[in-house]
């Protein structure tokens, strides 16, 4: 849970560290340090409690588990939204557990198996997608990072202009044999030197 940063908003020694040891703070670097520190208590009672409570059973959906994780903090917190990152750190992916959706019913992606496709202009994503993607992994979906429910929503465009591809021109490296007799040369020229140095 911590290796995710789960409770780094929370608080964080290390940044805490960084900021006490800085020359200088910034009003906003200073709130953040307040912040912490006031924040240090409940993140220590919340790190007790979940080792306290650790046990072998396995949960496979947020409906069993988020009222186990909230009644084993009840003592802590009942902020939801820190509930809610203190599940995703909890969590991993598990392909045999049963697929997760939200209230509307649409399915919540696991971020960290979130990948970039690049895809041409003129091709049709779903054709990329049969083509490139699904056969590898067959329950993969393409979506745009841009939240689509919005009023206005906007979709970014862009284009990649890969430099190397299209201006370089390959040039042969020096043969390694010729760079050995350089190499010898060049040895055998500052023995040279030296010699003369101690005549």
């Amino acid at each position: 849970m911590l290796s995710k940063g789960a409770l780094s908003s929370l608080y964080d020694q290390a940044k805490v560290n960084e900021l006490e040891n800085a020359e200088e703070l910034t009003g906003k670097e200073q709130k953040k340090l307040e912040s912490f520190q006031n924040n240090q208590a409940l993140y220590d009672e919340i790190i007790t409690t979940l080792k306290a409570a650790t046990s072998e059973q396995v949960y496979n959906s947020p409906t069993e588990f988020m009222p186990v994780l909230t009644k084993a903090l009840a003592s802590a917190t009942s902020d939801k939204k820190l509930l809610d990152k203190i599940a995703n750190g909890l969590s991993i992916m598990d392909k045999n557990a049963e697929i997760q959706r939200d209230r509307k019913g649409r399915i919540i992606y696991d971020k960290e198996t979130k990948d970039t496709e690049l895809v041409k202009w003129e091709e049709s994503i779903e054709d990329y997608m049969a083509r490139e993607v699904l056969p590898h992994i067959p329950d993969a979906a393409a979506f745009f990072e841009e939240d689509l429910g919005k009023k206005k929503p906007v979709i970014k465009t862009g284009a990649e202009i890969p430099f190397t591809r299209y201006f370089y021109k390959y040039q042969a490296s020096t043969p390694s044999e010729e760079l050995e007799t350089k190499f010898m040369e060049l040895e055998f020229s500052v023995s040279k030197r030296v010699a003369k140095l101690f005549e």
